[in-house]
């Protein structure tokens, strides 16, 4: 029985144990929160998805040293003034007990470090060795990630200086062989122009073991025609002092996490062609960085997990881990026509048109119109309303004129009309927001006459259309030089007052904040 046991955990080390060899591997950059929603190392070590963690950065040395983690680690450092990452330091013995390896890139796009000499540089070996590898000389608490060892270190020099890291990567190199406990590795992260102005001469110099080529923010990017695959393969068959050295073709995660290059899982399945796949010399995909692969998903899963399935054909991804939000635009449109007085015949037309093209799921459009004439009246009235809304739960839209007591935004006016010139008044309120935000503008108030006036408000918007109208009329006293039109809108707060030289009767605003006093003049 003890046997059958043993042979059982034996069995599961070398399910879960990590291959350097395969062709198959996912590299991911783990640490800058570029996709805005970074989670704990530990959560993408819990996919199957994910082979090598590379955590950035270090971007500061060789004095100080200085970490950064963006959302990861912060406000607690050694005596040293070095971050002090605890909860770092748990996921990363979390993920190498389920077979991942676990890498510390050096530099990174900005940041302050270099080297003056080669001296230096062997000597912040040792002082890297003993901050993060299987070293006695610091204690656990003067150590960034406590009693956690790193499987190796990463080196994404972009500031094209290059003095002394094939010096640090031999020193390293030496140390390594010192430790019999666990094998130790080394990766690089070159732009793709050939040769990198920054780790072109570590390349050349020491035993790289994953090569983690930028082919993006280039003109040798993927899937363009200068795609350079082909001189980087030549790089590891004649020029690498490791025979063994895999070459990782590097890609970002989503379109934000990179000024150029982003393919979407179909091109860059296309793009990887058989001789790739197939070369001794591939190792598998990087991708800068998790967190935006992460949330960027469509129906097969999260770009991790495509990648996975794309050099891995044996792979399943569990479940779609994340799914993007959905932010739904709709768009309203408001014509008014002419108003127009002819002989006593008030005529008023009005169309109304609400569409929300942007919705995948239930494009919808709406339209009505409405017109009224009536001759020999002193007033008429007309008001279309329209109404349209989306699935998406981010955002709606509706366009709605009205004249009934009781709504929360309400235009009632009266216009006492003896014959005298003709006047069109349009007054509009529109409220514009998406998911989190709300912001109340007015939009136009118009006096022209003989007016036609059109008002487009894209996500959410509220149009009251002002026309010669009948309504409740108190005091039918006639006072001169005296028109008033209330809008009232519950958001913005906001009485817009429009004057005209003509005699009308005082009014009343009916709302559910009760009747306003009118001033006459």
């Amino acid at each position: 029985m003890l046997s059958l046991l043993y042979f059982i955990s034996i069995l599961a080390t070398t399910v879960f144990a990590f291959d350097p060899t395969s062709n198959s591997n996912v590299a991911v950059y783990w640490g800058q929160n570029s996709g805005g929603n970074q989670q704990r190392l530990s959560y993408y070590c819990d996919s199957d998805a994910v082979d090598i963690v590379i955590l950035s950065f270090m971007h500061v040395f060789p004095n100080p040293v200085q970490l950064n983690f963006a959302n990861a680690c912060e406000g607690t450092y050694t005596a040293n003034g070095i971050l002090k990452c605890d909860n770092i330091a748990a996921d990363i013995q979390s993920c190498q007990a389920k077979g991942k390896i676990v890498l510390l890139s050096l530099g990174g796009a900005s940041g302050a470090y270099g080297f003056t000499s080669d001296d230096q540089a062997k000597e912040f070996a040792h002082t890297a060795w003993d901050l993060f590898g299987n070293s006695d000389t610091l204690s656990a608490s003067e150590r960034p990630f406590g009693s956690a060892i790193l499987d190796g270190f990463d080196f994404d020099i972009e500031n094209h200086i290059n003095t002394g890291y094939a010096a640090m990567a031999n020193e390293l190199r030496e140390i390594f062989a010192t430790d019999s406990s666990k094998r130790y590795y080394l990766g690089a992260a070159p732009q793709c122009p050939y040769p990198d102005a920054s780790v072109g001469n570590l390349l050349q110099e020491s035993v790289i073991d994953f090569v983690f080529i930028q082919f993006y923010n280039n003109y040798c990017n993927l899937g363009t025609s200068w795609f350079n695959w082909d001189t980087w393969l030549d790089y590891a068959e004649n020029t690498s002092p490791n025979s063994n050295v895999k070459l990782f073709v590097g890609v970002p995660g989503s379109i934000r996490a990179a000024g150029s290059g982003y393919n979407p899982p179909e091109l860059i399945e296309d793009y990887l062609t058989s001789d790739i796949l197939s070369s001794q010399y591939f190792g598998g995909i990087s991708m800068w960085d998790v967190s935006a692969a992460w949330d960027n998903t469509d129906s097969n899963g999260n770009f991790v997990e495509n990648m996975k399935r794309l050099v891995g054909s044996d792979f399943q991804a569990a479940a779609v881990s994340s799914s993007d939000s959905t932010t739904t635009t709709t768009t309203t449109t408001v014509t008014t026509t002419s108003t127009t007085y002819t002989s006593g015949t008030t005529t008023t037309t009005t169309t109304s048109t609400t569409s929300s093209p942007s919705s995948p799921s239930s494009p919808s459009s709406s339209s009505s119109s409405s017109s009224s004439s009536s001759s020999n009246s002193p007033s008429s009235s007309s008001s279309s309303s329209s109404s349209s809304s989306s699935n998406s739960p981010s955002s709606s839209s509706s366009s709605s004129s009205s004249s009934s007591a009781g709504s929360s935004s309400q235009l009632i006016s009266s216009i006492h009309n003896a014959d005298l010139t003709p006047t069109d008044s349009t007054t509009s309120i529109s409220l514009q927001s998406d998911t989190n935000t709300q912001e109340g503008s007015i939009l136009e108030t118009s006096t022209d006459t003989q007016q036609s006036t059109t008002l487009g408000q894209s996500s959410s918007s509220l149009a009251t259309q002002t026309s010669p109208s009948s309504s409740t009329t108190q005091d039918a006293t006639t006072t001169s030089n005296l028109f008033t039109s209330f809008v009232f809108a519950p958001t913005t707060m906001t009485t817009v007052a429009t004057f005209y030289n003509i005699i009308t009767t005082r009014t009343n605003l009916q709302t559910i904040y009760g009747p306003p006093p009118t001033t006459a003049i």
